[in-house]
């Protein structure tokens, strides 16, 4: 994967991961200051956003580079 893709990806990921999961402790500590009366919808809605974010943080870091690991020692 190219660096630069990685690099915002990485970037867009923790910024999703990062606001849901501020979402959900401000609105369980304060209930209705954010989401207002949004119900269970919105709740649901947002722990899927934060959800969706931390998979593509994993896969983002996960996603398989130009390593060379593996394979006999002393092969390239």
């Amino acid at each position: 994967m190219d660096p630069a893709v990685r690099f915002w990806l990485l970037i867009l990921a923790g910024a999703g991961t990062l606001s849901g999961v501020a979402l959900l402790v401000v609105s369980a500590f304060l209930p209705g200051a954010i989401l207002g009366e949004a119900g269970t919808v919105g709740y649901v809605v947002s722990i899927f956003v934060a959800l969706a974010s931390l998979g593509l943080l994993v896969w983002s870091l996960s996603a398989g580079g130009d390593s060379s690991t593996g394979g006999s020692p002393g092969t390239r």
